[in-house]
């Protein structure tokens, strides 16, 4: 039986019953979308490997990188290649930590041009009055008013609770809260000063502990932020009182300058006259401000209160320093009294020797003892310098003598003088010889 075999033949495209052939123009399309469709299964392919890659973060050496997971805090990276998960399972923060971050608080300095914050206020603001919605100022212990710039620096000192407090990746918002807290700070702080003080005398005092106080708020808030220099670059009292106030800062400096020269002339005047004794014996300040209470005043306190074995000690003491301590003119006199006393003590104790030396004799023959030693007188008076003698023969009645000073001898006396007195015999006395008279 013969076989019949049926071939069916797969006509080529465009050749299927109903399909017409595509023209150049479709064919061309056609093309095209199977490019495109190429050039996006590219795309997305680099896509994905961006994605993938998006958790590769490079964290600088000033900073580190925290990487939260599912929107908790996972770990911190340190400097270099920190590698994550993409979002939104893991998510990069990098956060300046180990530098410095600088910002100026303008909140209490009246509101001027921005080119106009370093000028004084005095040329910028010299008339008119402070508007308290507009103008940052700050109330003085002595009822003033005074302006202030602060220059903060701070940084992250603490990176968890950075995040976790605070998690501000700009600064925006933890410069607010560090000026926030400066102004309470300052506002407390500035109370306790003059304005003087806040304007010249203490702004570092001043700044100091204003630090001091924010620095402990930001440790009660857990902010992870620490401020590491306050500085105040300009301070003033409001413009339109800048002249009186520097006539009253003027006039107070003068007053000071006076004190302080009265001062250093007291205690050159106690230089010269007691020597450096001088600073037990008087009440003085000294350069800390300590009163030091002398021992003139607490004798003077002792007399007044009748305590006689206290001002017995005290001038016991005060004649130790005197007579052993003490310098200058009083040191000097007292030095010269002790000599002087001394020499007539010597005087008096030979007057003795030569009364007893003589006793014998003048009681044996006392008319020959009053002639011998009035001999010896008229002989020690003639022979003493700048003596005139006047020779009169005895047939003589009557001698008349015209003394005149003799202009050589005066100037010889004076010489002489000078010496003795350079040389500390001011209070020496004349030698004398002392008459024994029966």
């Amino acid at each position: 039986m013969a076989h019949s075999h049926h071939h069916h033949h797969h006509p080529p495209a465009g050749d299927l019953p109903g399909e017409a052939p595509l023209d150049a123009a479709n064919q061309s399309l056609a093309d095209a979308m199977r490019a495109s469709f190429n050039i996006l299964k590219f795309v997305m392919v680099i896509l994905v490997v961006l994605y993938a890659f998006s958790g590769v973060r490079i964290v600088d050496e000033d900073s580190e990188a925290v990487v939260f997971r599912f929107g908790k805090l996972h770990r911190v990276k340190e400097s270099g290649a920190s590698v994550a998960f993409p979002y939104p399972i893991e998510e990069t923060l990098i956060f300046a930590t180990k530098k410095n971050n600088a910002f100026r608080s303008l909140n209490l300095w009246p509101k001027v041009k921005e080119d106009q914050i370093n000028e004084p206020l005095s040329k910028v603001r010299s008339m008119g009055t402070l508007n308290p919605a507009l103008d940052g100022l700050l109330l003085t212990a002595d009822n003033g008013i005074v302006h202030i710039q602060w220059d903060v620096k701070y940084r992250v000192k603490d990176i968890k609770q950075y995040v976790l407090h605070v998690g501000d990746e700009s600064t925006t918002e933890v410069e607010a809260m560090i000026t926030s807290l400066l102004d309470d700070a300052s506002i407390a702080m500035v109370a306790n000063y003059t304005a003087e003080d806040v304007t010249r005398g203490a702004t570092t005092e001043v700044a100091f502990k204003v630090r001091t106080i924010v620095n402990e708020r930001l440790d009660q808030l857990g902010t992870g932020v620490e401020v590491v220099a306050l500085d105040i670059p300009h301070s003033s009292v409001p413009g339109p009182t800048m002249t009186a106030f520097d006539n009253v800062a003027k006039a107070q400096s003068d007053r000071d300058k006076s004190v302080q020269e009265a001062q250093q002339e007291r205690i050159k005047i106690l230089n010269a006259t007691a020597g450096v004794a001088w600073r037990e014996l008087t009440t003085y300040v000294d350069k800390e401000g300590t009163r030091h209470i002398g021992l003139l005043d607490r004798l003077d306190a002792a007399i007044s209160e009748s305590d006689e074995s206290a001002q017995l000690a005290l001038e016991a003491e005060i004649d130790e320093i005197l007579e052993n301590e003490a310098s200058g003119m009083a040191g000097q006199r007292i030095r010269l009294a002790r000599g002087y006393y001394t020499q007539v003590v010597q005087q008096i104790n030979g007057d003795v020797d030569q009364y007893l030396a003589v006793l014998d004799e003048y009681l044996e023959s006392p008319d020959l003892l009053v002639h011998r030693l009035w001999e010896q007188t008229k002989q020690r008076v003639l022979q003493q310098d700048g003596l005139t003698k006047h020779f009169v023969a005895g047939s003589a009645d009557e001698l008349r003598i015209h003394i005149e000073p003799d202009p050589e001898q005066a100037a010889r006396d004076e010489a002489e003088k000078l010496r003795k007195e350079s040389e500390g015999y001011k209070f020496a006395p004349t030698k004398t010889l002392h008459s024994i008279m029966p």
